[in-house]
């Protein structure tokens, strides 16, 4: 709000209770003020109505309105290499991470995991594929498979139903079992994207990842036992990065048997802390336009944008 001058109104956290408050009060022409989880301009000054409280019921929400989005899903086809088959669509199940890794924001959703039930989630799933003919999902949650039991539910519950649908997530490495994967596998699940995101342990530890290069080999492993493949995510230029941890990292990526792989260049978010203490490590350029994973804004001290650029390009 301060940076972009052209907007007057902000909806800060959780959208769905502010928002429709917010349009109450537009159309009733009432104060702003009134509407907890909102930043306004009011002249040359901006004013925060007080943090709204997390919605603690997901399951109260409605489903999405699919049929506002014209031509879904036709329309909204999602990377190659994320499905195996069309139609897809993508489904955010649960909100909230426990996680301190300094280059992610958790200011939207909080520290505190909260998420929709298997039986909600099942049922998007059930209608998407009736009404709109969905064969694939991909669930965006950080944390989908941190909640175990829902898990074990949801995969029971679409093992139970044989809708013949294929599904990928996200996972933390030290949160896979060889139980829960061989009934993700049986219940659609093809692939799952680790954020692995360094080869050093001295660089996990800096960015608070809480997690051992063990741990990431056990979970590829399993993984790839259970039949479901793996793909993962590495960072370069991480605080503290040296010539020697970048050269850790790929031979660590070229040592795990992945199926497939993403690299990207650290990039300090707003909202993160490394945001907050990028000139702390290393040089940071904060043009918000250029923030896009594959520019270089931010050089460790010691190395070169040309270092990370040309380990990126192996």
């Amino acid at each position: 709000m301060e940076r972009f001058q052209v907007f007057d109104i902000a909806v800060v956290g959780e959208g769905e209770l502010t928002l429709v408050e917010l349009l109450h009060v537009l159309h009733a022409n009432q104060p702003l003020a009134s509407v907890a989880g909102l930043v306004i301009r009011d002249g040359e000054t901006l004013r925060a109505t007080g943090r709204r409280p997390f919605i603690t019921d997901l399951d109260s929400l409605p489903f999405p309105a699919w049929d506002l989005l014209e031509g879904f899903p036709q329309c909204y086809l999602p990377a190659p290499f994320k499905v195996r088959q069309l139609p897809a669509a993508t489904l955010v199940t649960s909100r909230g991470c426990p996680n301190t890794c300094i280059f992610c924001d958790r200011s939207v959703f909080g520290a505190s995991c909260h998420a929709y039930s298997a039986d909600y989630v099942v049922r998007q799933m059930v209608e998407l594929q009736r009404r709109y003919g969905i064969r694939e999902f991909s669930f965006e949650d950080d944390t989908f498979i941190t909640f175990k039991t829902r898990l074990k539910e949801i995969c029971s519950r679409l093992i139970d139903l044989r809708l013949d649908l294929s599904w990928s997530c996200l996972g933390r490495v030290n949160h896979v079992t060889a139980e829960n994967l061989a009934l993700m596998r049986r219940a659609g699940c093809w692939q799952i994207s680790y954020g692995i995101e360094s080869g050093s342990p001295e660089i996990l530890s800096l960015i608070n990842k809480r997690v051992s290069l063990d741990q990431v080999r056990q979970a590829v492993q399993l993984s790839r036992k259970a039949g479901i493949r793996s793909k993962g995510f590495f960072i370069l230029g991480h605080p503290g990065e040296t010539r020697a941890t970048l050269r850790m990292t790929s031979d660590f990526a070229l040592e795990l048997p992945l199926d497939d792989i993403s690299v990207s260049l650290m990039t300090p978010f707003p909202g993160t802390e490394l945001y907050r203490r990028a000139a702390e490590f290393g040089t940071f350029d904060p043009d918000w336009g250029r923030m896009s994973l594959l520019n270089v804004v931010f050089v460790p001290h010691g190395l070169t944008a040309e270092d990370l650029l040309a380990l990126r390009r192996i």
